[in-house]
């Protein structure tokens, strides 16, 4: 079949060259000049490029000649202008970047527990900076046991010695200076979401049970008005960069399970790893969604290269219809972080004036 002009993008060796400077420049110009927060953000961004670079080629994510995993990794944190500054969500995204780098790298291989013992570490050192990050260490214990097939009882123990080494440093070094308690809070805040789970569950059990539907009903009424409000008023520029990402990577993902024969198993295995933890954070954020300046920036990648196969392979008058969607709703997303919170107050304020 003939490809289609997003196709040819995809597929364009000029592609990442592009959006290596639109991300550059959308990186800075807002700002007006230079600083090192930003210089940094930049730096850590460019890193986690490399390794999408390496993980897509060395896995043949898409079995074409083809950029656009990185790209759009470029794309959408440029757009993203909330997470362009310096910050410990951005380490954390490149902590597990690095960790599914080395996890991908133990499919069909004979002796997986170096390439474990790595991805579970840089998991481990992300956990550092935000202890529940060690939660989705399950996810990728599913995925390394159904998916990657490289889970045996040695490459078990590499995962557990991965898991531990940074924190028996931490906690020597902790020892030493006689300050413990700086762990147990630490482990306090790796099980409170678990906890707050818990309580939102018991809380909603106990208000089912009285049997009073209508306030029970009322009262859910209530909390997804103002929590919608709040969101509306407060975070115009992250809700908009939420239903980008989701819409963006469940689109992909529909798009891949339907035609994912056309790939060998161990790169169906290796998309599928990325889906379940789409899927994983996706679930995680719409139960606790406070938890989004962790969870965004991971659920944002991980989302990357079913969305960049997609683009890459999809032909239908439908999907270049979507495709055109999603390049206007990224304009939108980049016009809300992008565009000084003076401007943007003026321009709805003459909109408003207009309208009326």
């Amino acid at each position: 079949m003939r490809a289609r002009w997003h196709n040819r993008v995809a597929r364009s060796s000029v592609t990442l060259p592009v959006a290596a400077v639109l991300t550059t420049l959308l990186w800075w110009l807002p700002q007006g000049g230079y600083s090192l927060p930003y210089l940094l953000g930049w730096a850590v961004c460019a890193v986690g490029m490399f390794f999408l670079i390496e993980t897509a080629a060395q896995n043949v994510l898409i079995r074409v000649r083809s950029r656009m995993v990185s790209s759009l990794f470029l794309l959408l944190m440029a757009a993203c202008g909330f997470m362009h500054e310096l910050s410990a969500a951005s380490l954390v995204q490149l902590s597990l970047l690095v960790s599914l780098y080395s996890l991908l790298r133990t499919c069909e291989k004979v002796r997986p527990e170096l390439d474990t013992f790595h991805a579970y570490l840089a998991l481990s050192l992300g956990s550092l900076l935000w202890p529940p990050l060690l939660w989705v260490a399950l996810a990728l214990l599913l995925a390394q046991s159904f998916f990657l097939r490289s889970l045996s009882s040695r490459s078990f123990g590499a995962v557990i010695i991965g898991l531990i080494v940074p924190y028996l440093f931490w906690i020597a070094i902790l020892f030493l200076m006689g300050d413990i308690a700086i762990f147990v809070a630490h482990a306090r805040e790796i099980m409170n979401p678990v906890y707050t789970l818990i309580g939102q569950v018991h809380h909603e059990m106990e208000l089912a049970n009285t049997f009073n539907v209508s306030a029970w009903a009322s009262l859910q009424g209530e909390r997804i008005t103002s929590y919608t409000s709040h969101l509306f008023v407060n975070k115009k520029a992250e809700l908009a960069a939420l239903v980008l990402v989701v819409l963006t990577g469940a689109t992909s993902s529909a798009f891949y399970f339907s035609n994912s024969y056309d790939d060998k198993i161990r790169v169906r295995m290796c998309h599928y790893t990325f889906l379940l933890l789409f899927g994983w954070l996706a679930l995680w954020l719409l139960v606790q969604p406070w938890q989004f300046h962790w969870l965004f920036p991971l659920l944002l990648f991980v989302s990357v290269p079913s969305a960049a196969y997609w683009l890459t392979f999809s032909r239908s008058w439908l999907a270049r219809a979507w495709f055109v969607v999603l390049i206007v709703m990224w304009l939108c997303v980049a016009f809300l972080t992008l565009t000084p919170t003076p401007v943007f107050e003026q321009l709805a304020a003459s909109l408003n004036v207009s309208f009326l």
